[in-house]
């Protein structure tokens, strides 16, 4: 690929996406852990909408990520 930045910048963007994920998810079932260690920002309605929101974007960065890893594979 030409352009190695970009492939650089969706994987990136997919981490910080996935790590929010993971956390705002852990927020909704464990609200009582994750409060007091967010210092109170992430509740559990708050979880829930960040989590909720979050769906679209990871799986549009997910879909780039594999199709910009795996096309130079499948053109061979």
């Amino acid at each position: 690929m030409k352009h190695p930045a970009i492939r650089r910048i969706v994987a990136w963007a997919l981490a910080v996406v996935t790590v929010l994920f993971l956390v705002s998810g852990f927020g909704i079932t464990s609200a009582d852990i994750v409060t007091p260690l967010t210092l109170g920002v992430l509740g559990k309605s708050v979880s829930y909408q960040i989590h909720t929101y979050l769906w679209g974007p990871f799986i549009i960065l997910f879909l780039l990520h594999v199709y910009l890893n795996t096309r130079k594979g499948l053109c061979r």
